[in-house]
């Protein structure tokens, strides 16, 4: 998808974004480069606004999708007895207008041109349904209504959400949205029918959680040894080899409880009696439907590519009545190792149809599953809240050996390094890099809006250089006309390097009023950014009042107000060879040295 135009209608605004905020994406002069891959750029000072955008931009496609959600739980919907359910008609984001284009997906548009911009036109009025207005559906077809699976297929196939700071407003619509997926999964459990792994909202958070998931995807998938392939700058950039081995522990005994139905006390699910506790890998097994019992289980994949497996049980005893009865309780494991070699990668590639998403979201619904824990009334109480401060509530994971999922002993190979080490040896940015250039290799051909924020904080000053081409190395494979796909990426920064990888009318700049706290306006820089010096960025939009550090610009000061002070020229001479002595190269250091040969006699040599 790309996106066209936001603007926000909401009678109390949206955080710092006033009622009438409007901001202008893709421009009518530059709609033809709708299929090209460019980057937005969102910069500002701290507090500027600019991560706002991100956050309205979650919510308002979380509740779109869960309008139309198949598989929802029993508590989700607005009802009587559950006035604080899901209504399609109020959101957090009450009222506004979003523009965009998008490919038709050739499965619920037959016949239709695949390659040509539909382009939607969403409406929301305050305590109204979103209207979706396919604006140019003539140019494809007759007019006529809008099914429910057409409305859901206009929208983004994935919204993927990835903050490296505390920004807890943007993660919860994305948290929100793990536990919908998770509870999509118990409703079909219910039914006992065979599902896929891949999640019915399109809402993806991936945070540090996932990091391993996704570096296992790409690598195991993709071919590392192709400096040319799409694997290229983690070799090139973090030295990465190869991996060496690593160990995927499943806890298989994990028991959901299901709900057949909802009681409610003042508004509020209670258990009662009316639930059954099952096996959560029921599913995946493929054996639950007689219809389905002709497909492989996921968890015999992940067999038939392991080096080697075991299962194991630990018998736990639990005191029930004091210290009259005892049970012993089963908790039953899957042990897989890997020793990664060709044919490890062969086989991965062959069960998971070489489509490295599909490998990830198995590893991410096994990783979901750690939700089990949680209660209805907890699910419920989150899903219908709008706290910020929910994020902590929403990530509590069971301790590690009650994890469905865990990763161990994951070695890599390192250019360099004589031994393999383990991936939590890796530094701070190489972990960045390889979590956010991997998850955009993973999405790489879907319809997807990425929503960064700050994503290379932990990247050294070379690394900052060349994020933007590393991300576009990833999107920018050769491909057929019939393979186009239209992608949109919202990157958050204080960081001149990824403007001056971007030309102006990719680059958006945030400016709040100072007496109100709300974004005033949202500008393109009035010069060519796209190759201009970092310093020269950053003076003019992060308005930098100097080139190098406070302390420095101290000194600087000091030996200005020395040369004002001086006599003659000689013993203006000797202050200049000071400040080649104690100052670095700088723009700071040139000007003063200007400064002071310029009130030196005309006859002297000047010494620069």
């Amino acid at each position: 998808m790309k996106l066209i135009r936001f603007k926000l209608n909401s009678s109390d605004g949206f955080r710092s974004l006033p009622e009438g905020f409007e901001i202008h994406f893709l421009r009518d002069f530059h709609f033809e480069d709708a299929t090209d891959f460019n980057p937005y750029i969102l910069a500002g000072l701290n507090g500027s606004g600019k991560s706002n955008i991100l956050e309205v931009l979650a919510e308002t496609f979380y509740h779109l999708n869960c309008m139309f959600l198949d598989r929802r739980p029993d508590y989700f919907d607005v009802s009587e007895e559950n006035p604080k359910g899901f209504n399609p008609e109020t959101s957090l984001i009450e009222a506004y207008e979003l523009e965009y284009f998008t490919f038709l997906e050739s499965d619920i548009f037959p016949g239709l041109n695949q390659l040509q911009k539909a382009e939607i036109h969403i409406v929301k009025k305050a305590n109204d349904r979103p209207k979706i207005n396919w604006v140019n559906e003539e140019e494809f077809r007759k007019t006529k209504e809008l099914s429910r699976f057409e409305s859901k297929a206009l929208l983004p196939e994935f919204v993927v959400g990835y903050a490296s700071g505390l920004n807890q407003t943007l993660s919860l619509p994305f948290f929100k949205s793990r536990f919908l997926q998770y509870d999509a999964y118990l409703e079909n459990l219910k039914t006992g029918e065979y599902i896929v792994p891949k999640p019915e909202s399109s809402l993806v958070f991936l945070d540090n959680s996932f990091s391993q998931a996704i570096l296992l995807s790409n690598l195991l998938m993709n071919n590392l040894n192709d400096e040319n392939g799409v694997l290229g700058p983690f070799k090139t950039y973090v030295r990465l080899l190869d991996i060496e081995s690593f160990r995927i522990v499943i806890k298989t005994s994990t028991e959901a409880e299901i709900h057949s139905g909802i009681e409610y006390e003042n508004g509020i699910p209670n258990n009662g009696n009316h639930t059954i506790k099952t096996n959560i890998f029921n599913s995946l097994k493929g054996i639950s439907s007689l219809r389905d019992s002709y497909t492989q289980s996921y968890l015999e994949k992940l067999k038939r590519c392991a080096t080697s497996y075991s299962e194991k049980i630990i018998l736990e005893e639990e005191i029930y009545d004091s210290d009259i009865t005892f049970e012993a309780k089963e908790t039953k494991y899957l042990y897989l190792d890997y020793l990664v070699n060709d044919a490890t990668k062969e086989a991965f590639q062959l069960h998971f149809d070489d489509d490295p998403l599909a490998l990830f979201e198995l590893f991410q619904l096994l990783l979901i599953f750690n939700n089990y824990e949680f209660s209805i009334q907890e699910k419920h109480s989150i899903l219908g809240s709008q706290n910020i401060f929910l994020e902590n509530a929403m990530q509590r994971l069971p301790k590690e050996n009650d994890r469905v999922l865990r990763f161990k002993d994951f070695y890599i190979k390192k250019e360099g390094v004589e031994k393999p080490i383990y991936t939590k040896n890796l530094s701070d940015g190489e972990h960045q890099f390889l979590h956010t250039l991997g998850l955009c290799l993973l999405f790489k051909d879907t319809r997807s809006l990425f929503l960064l924020d700050e994503p290379e904080t932990h990247f050294n000053p070379d690394w900052k250089a060349k994020y933007i081409s590393s991300i576009r190395s990833s999107f920018n494979k050769e491909e057929q006309e019939s393979s186009k796909t239209m992608r949109e990426m919202l990157i958050t920064t204080h960081s001149p390097f990824l403007i001056s990888d971007s030309e102006m009318q990719y680059v958006l700049l945030f400016d709040k009023d100072v007496q109100t706290r709300k974004v005033k306006e949202v500008l393109r820089p009035e010069f060519q950014t796209f190759g201009t010096s970092v310093n020269k960025i950053g003076i003019r939009l992060f308005k930098m009042a100097n080139t190098i550090g406070e302390f420095a610009q101290k000194k600087v000061t000091e030996f200005r107000e020395k040369s004002s002070n001086m006599r003659n020229d000689e013993e203006r001479e000797e202050l200049i060879k000071r400040i080649k002595e104690e100052l670095g190269e700088s723009v700071e250091r040139t000007l003063l040295i200007h400064e002071i040969t310029e009130s030196m006699d005309d006859t002297r040599p000047i010494l620069a």
